[in-house]
């Protein structure tokens, strides 16, 4: 059925309000190869897993992103890490790749595994390829099989989600495809004029072009040539940019094989209790502040706090970090859950 024209401006015209995260653009550039878009989503489903451990309703959300939030989301990292020798049960291959592989060799064909966080618990959505029918066919077998391979890894704090992929509409793929291209053209006029440009992101209301902090100067510059491309274009959407700490970013790359193994260890097992995990990167020291579900006189705060502190320490202390940090300094701290510190 043709999309007439009125339908199509209504939907581009509602587009311009959504915030798309700049994680899309990756994707986006892509989707002419792509007949389905990889969400990470969660959603409430209704559907009876009596074998599973936690029973709990989700309120639906859904993000358009893909799995680029932090390293725990994201399997760019998986061949690096898993070339890496583990201590204890860090460095081991990420989950999510471990899954897709499982899947895949079951017979399985997946075309995303989601992984995001609820309260105080990991969530996994596993998109597989198929009908909605097939798919609540094969779930049951799938979850039993999911839930082995987690509990191998002595991973006990998760839920788990079957869906199947999400088609993306004719209408959304025009548009994402339009906003790639303008995307695409806006970077590499900035590039011939002369500009050290880092990313340009086409996707939200405003347009964000990414540049050296060294380029800072130049802003209003890059920002007026921009907007006459745009205009010359046909395009009403403005400018912002936006400077980027080049060496911060190549810390964080440095460190992210590091962050993935700390927080899949953490995250995925209950005895540890944390909440959430942040990193501040400066080139003298990345810190890392672990914080738990519990306060400092809770009985169990303690013993949990040691056994944190032990096992996080001793994987970055080790060599095999130390060699893929340059030794960089770091600090760790942990807290409880209204943000005092522990001591040890």
């Amino acid at each position: 059925m043709k999309i007439d024209d009125s339908m199509k401006k209504e939907i581009q015209e509602e587009m311009e309000t959504i915030q798309a995260p700049s994680s899309l653009y990756t994707f986006a550039k892509n989707i002419k190869e792509e007949s389905v878009m990889k969400v990470d989503f969660v959603k409430t489903k209704e559907r009876k897993r009596s074998w599973r451990k936690f029973q709990f309703a989700v309120a639906a959300v859904i993000s358009l992103s893909v799995l680029t939030a932090s390293a725990f989301l994201n399997p760019t990292m998986a061949e690096m890490v898993s070339k890496i020798p583990y201590v204890g049960q860090v460095f081991q291959k990420p989950i999510q790749i471990v899954i897709t592989e499982v899947l895949e060799k079951e017979g399985y064909n997946t075309t995303g595994v989601g992984m995001s966080r609820w309260e105080d618990m990991t969530l996994f959505d596993i998109q597989l390829k198929g009908t909605e029918e097939y798919v609540n066919q094969e779930e049951d077998n799938v979850l039993a099989i999911l839930s082995g391979v987690l509990e191998k890894r002595g991973y006990d704090n998760y839920e788990l989600t079957i869906s199947e992929t999400n088609e993306i509409s004719p209408v959304l793929a025009e548009i994402f495809n339009q906003r790639a291209e303008i995307g695409e053209k806006l970077k590499s006029e900035l590039q011939v004029a002369g500009y050290t440009i880092l990313d340009v992101n086409a996707y939200s209301p405003i347009i964000k072009v990414y540049i050296p902090v060294t380029d800072e100067a130049k802003k209003a510059e890059i920002n007026t040539v921009a907007n006459e491309f745009l205009e010359s274009n046909g395009s009403l959407k403005s400018v912002h940019i936006i400077t980027k700490d080049v060496s911060v970013e190549e810390l964080e790359t440095k460190w992210m094989p590091v962050i993935t193994s700390i927080e899949e260890e953490l995250y995925l097992k209950k005895e540890y209790r944390v909440d959430d995990i942040r990193y501040t990167f400066k080139p003298e020291k990345v810190s890392i502040t672990i914080k738990l579900n519990m306060n400092t006189s809770h009985t169990e705060a303690k013993e949990a706090v040691n056994k944190i502190h032990e096992r996080i320490t001793e994987f970055l202390n080790s060599e095999e970090v130390k060699i893929k940090t340059d030794n960089q300094g770091y600090e760790l701290i942990i807290q409880d859950k209204n943000g005092k510190d522990f001591q040890f």
